[in-house]
């Protein structure tokens, strides 16, 4: 089974209702989870500092612009980050963002440089992916709506992964089966048991997730057990706390509640259960 069907990332209860998600085309969906939009009065997501954006394993390309018309667009890549963060606002006052959001490791065949080098931080989007992003900025700016925004990036991630075909190697089949191995267990699996399963050692399973996912192989793991905890707390509403740990193999509450504020940034009964 391909390893972006076993994974959904989500912000849980984060997610401001200003933002929207919205799928990519079947010939990108191995690479791009979504393209996110939101539009703000100036009092929104970048600008309110108690909401967080939670690891989820993604990176993300963000275009952001004045709502009210002004030329400028600033582009970031954001590279997948271990803890919790609150993103600083590039646009004063009303704007609106349209972004890409790369299933883990999916930006690489983009842009083939290590995804470990943007980790935990966020880029001026030029100096990662070229040029050519600034013209497509404002042309995404410029565009009717969110459709012809998405029509707009598809076009030129298609074209970029076609010229990208024939230089770049895919992921060794190694890293392919310990995102599957990861997925299948919902992030419940040691480094050991991914190398030995990959017939590599530990030390080449790191190389492996610094240099294509951007993350070690604990931190991932992790990260995807978080993510699955979050999600099964949005569809199983009546299930306790203690019942969720111990789907994921916590023997004791405090354990899990220290992964959890690791993660979230505050503890499990903050959210609405």
């Amino acid at each position: 089974m391909e390893s972006y069907l076993m994974f959904e990332p989500t912000q849980g209860a984060r997610t401001p209702d200003h933002y929207a998600e919205h799928k990519p085309c079947p010939a990108l969906k191995a690479y791009v989870s979504c393209y996110w939009s939101s539009r703000t009065d100036g009092t929104g997501m970048w600008d309110e500092p108690s909401v967080t954006v939670v690891p989820d394993g993604c990176t993300d390309l963000i275009f952001e612009w004045d709502a009210a018309g002004g030329r400028d667009v600033s582009i970031r890549y954001c590279g997948a980050f271990e803890l919790p963060f609150s993103p600083e606002p590039k646009v004063e006052g009303a704007s609106e963002t349209f972004a890409v959001r790369f299933f883990p490791g999916g930006a690489y065949p983009f842009i083939g440089a290590p995804l470990g080098e943007f980790k935990n931080a966020l880029f001026r989007g030029t100096d990662v992916w070229g040029k050519a992003v600034a013209e497509l900025g404002e042309r995404l700016r410029l565009a009717a709506g969110t459709a012809e925004r998405a029509v707009l990036v598809e076009t030129g991630l298609v074209r970029l992964l076609a010229a990208a075909a024939s230089r770049r190697p895919e992921a060794p089949p190694a890293l392919h089966e310990a995102m599957v191995r990861i997925f299948a267990a919902r992030g419940t699996v040691s480094v050991q048991q991914l190398a030995r399963s990959g017939n590599i050692s530990a030390r080449q399973l790191q190389r492996l997730f610094d240099g294509r996912i951007g993350l070690g192989p604990k931190t991932f793991c992790g990260i995807v057990r978080f993510q699955n905890i979050l999600r099964d707390a949005e569809r199983y509403p009546k299930l306790t706390w203690q019942e969720i740990a111990g789907a994921y193999g916590y023997c004791d509450q405090a354990h899990f509640i220290r992964d959890f504020k690791r993660f979230y940034g505050e503890l499990p009964s903050s959210l609405m259960m």
